[in-house]
């Protein structure tokens, strides 16, 4: 579902290697306030929203189009760590997220 959503503003499909690697989180909104939890509260039956957050696998190089109300940040994540008043609840809990996944880095050819 997600790799056919991130292929529908590109018409020519051809060259995208998008590889969605698996679910991150998902965080639930009881309500139509603004907080949203890691859970399902006990005496919700009907959450009103989900958010999930995914691994996505980039090729080796890509292009990000982002529009101009908008500003793309690469953070490094000891930076989100612990920096909800920065960047969100969501964005922070990143780092504790991805801590069940193994990361192998090669050093740049």
């Amino acid at each position: 579902m997600l790799s056919r959503y991130l292929l529908l503003g590109n018409k020519d499909t051809s060259d995208q290697q998008w590889n969605v690697r698996d679910i991150l989180a998902t965080w639930w909104r009881p309500n139509f306030d603004p907080s949203r939890y890691p859970y399902i509260p006990a005496h919700i039956t009907q959450p009103k929203e989900y958010i999930r957050l995914f691994l996505v696998q980039l090729p080796e190089k890509a292009m990000f189009l982002v529009p101009l109300n908008f500003k793309l940040v690469a953070a490094p994540l000891f930076e989100l760590f612990d920096n909800s008043e920065g960047y969100g609840p969501l964005i922070s809990s990143l780092p504790q997220v991805l801590s069940r996944f193994k990361f192998i880095c090669f050093p740049p050819p």
